[in-house]
């Protein structure tokens, strides 16, 4: 008998050998964000985006929030979510420092 595991849990199970474990919302992370049909070449760069991605929202509660919140509905590269969280948290972080309490000034 072969290996029964879908593609993208065997994508789960390379993403734990290269950072060590994962939630279950990190492993259901990576299995929205896989696309099924990834040519070989594809995958590793798929992998190392992935490990980037984890990487990032681990280490970020804003960019995880976001991260979280658009990834069901996503159909891009993960690299290009990340930029997308990136750019937002910054944008919103920015908005916060600069915005002026009602009545001052």
């Amino acid at each position: 008998m072969g290996d029964s595991d879908t593609f993208e849990e065997t994508v789960v199970r390379d993403i734990k050998g290269l950072i060590g474990g994962l939630t279950d919302d990190e492993a259901a992370l990576v299995r929205t964000l896989t696309p099924p049909d990834m040519g070989r070449a594809a995958m590793v760069e798929h992998l190392f985006d992935l490990v980037d991605l984890l990487s990032t929202i681990r280490h970020d509660e804003a960019m995880a929030e976001y991260v979280y919140a658009i990834a069901p509905h996503w159909d891009g590269s993960s690299e290009m979510l990340l930029l997308g969280a990136r750019v937002t948290t910054v944008f919103n972080r920015c908005a916060l420092e600069h915005r002026v309490p009602e009545g001052v000034g």
